[in-house]
């Protein structure tokens, strides 16, 4: 009898042992048809990403015990429409980080997001995705910062939750060769409906002043409609870009409209012409939980030598609008 239950208590022990640990396969596939005229100048063709960034992803988690447990996340940009992966001599281009996480919060090292780009990802009406994104209009202001959304060589704090509502996010990136050092925050307060947050980042650059960017936002989700709005101000020398947005999320039938409006004011040093205005609307009709259909128009009207575009496809054209339609599909694994 006791040499039939050993078997069994490996079995059981085994089990227990892998419980402990997790390893998932993740990802997002979204392509469309999307059409862009930029001046006299129209692209169309398949695109990715019109209603969520396409990826492939592994991450994982390990209960060393006592609370503390292992995590690591590795993603890849995929672009279903040329089977290719990653980007800028970047396979894992998306987020390569390994860490610790517990009741103090969780520890990232890698490559990761920047605290000061979350509100603009967040408080986007497009979640910076696609033809409608703000992101289309947001400027570096000739500083050369790769450090707008993501930074490399870092470590990332995120505090734990249980704190009354309030969350915080702090990064330092060591940069390349002492080029691109970063130093970012962001503060948050999340309570019901309401989401409210700021932020800060500061990049070293090749010149003796530093590209910096300050931006909060805010959303209350009512329930038949979230308004979101944010607000965001870069510098760089005597160069100076706002960005504003106002938009709005609201469910209707079995899936959403998504409408946004966003203005995009330079001044400094010769730019102060060099201004933009973006309206764009988007409905996505939910399949199933995770497949939805999508159709998006947006418009970019630039001023000056403004040269935004909702597209990558063709090149803005300074001072000429940009406008875009794309009917596509998402699906998440």
């Amino acid at each position: 009898m006791k040499k039939c239950l050993v078997p069994v208590l490996i079995g059981v022990a085994a089990t227990a042992a892998t419980a402990q640990s997790s390893v998932t396969l993740f990802g997002v596939v979204d392509l469309s048809l999307r059409t862009v005229k930029n001046g006299d100048v129209r692209n169309t063709g398949m695109a990715p990403d019109g209603y969520q960034t396409s990826r492939f992803g592994v991450r994982g988690v390990e209960d060393i015990g006592g609370g503390l447990k292992t995590i690591f996340w590795f993603e890849s940009a995929v672009a279903p429409d040329t089977g290719n992966a990653g980007a800028g001599g970047k396979f894992w281009n998306r987020r390569s980080t390994v860490g610790l996480s517990g009741k103090f919060g969780e520890i990232h090292a890698g490559r990761d997001y920047s605290p000061s780009y979350w509100n603009l990802g967040i408080f986007d009406a497009f979640g910076n995705f696609g033809i409608g994104s703000a992101l289309n209009m947001v400027s570096t202001l000739g500083s050369g910062a790769a450090t707008l959304v993501r930074t490399d060589s870092g470590f990332s704090y995120f505090t734990p939750s249980g704190l009354g509502g309030f969350y915080g996010h702090v990064r330092y990136a060591f940069g390349e060769g002492g080029v691109g050092k970063y130093t970012g925050a962001r503060l948050g307060y999340r309570s019901g409906k309401l989401d409210a947050a700021v932020g800060y980042g500061q990049t070293d650059t090749t010149a003796a002043d530093k590209f910096k960017v300050a931006n909060a936002g805010i959303s209350y989700d009512f329930g038949f409609v979230k308004p979101l709005f944010v607000y965001q101000r870069a510098e760089y020398g005597a160069r100076k870009q706002v960005i504003m947005e106002i938009g709005a999320v609201v469910p209707v039938g079995l899936g959403e409209f998504h409408v946004a409006y966003a203005s995009a004011n330079a001044s400094g040093a010769g730019t102060d012409a060099n201004d933009a205005k973006l309206i764009a609307l988007n409905y996505g009709y939910f399949l199933s939980k995770r497949t939805t259909l999508y159709s998006s128009v947006a418009r970019i009207r630039n001023s000056g030598k403004a040269a935004f575009s909702v597209g990558t496809r063709p090149a803005g054209v300074a001072g000429r609008n940009s406008t875009g339609f794309d009917v596509g599909i998402r699906h998440t694994f």
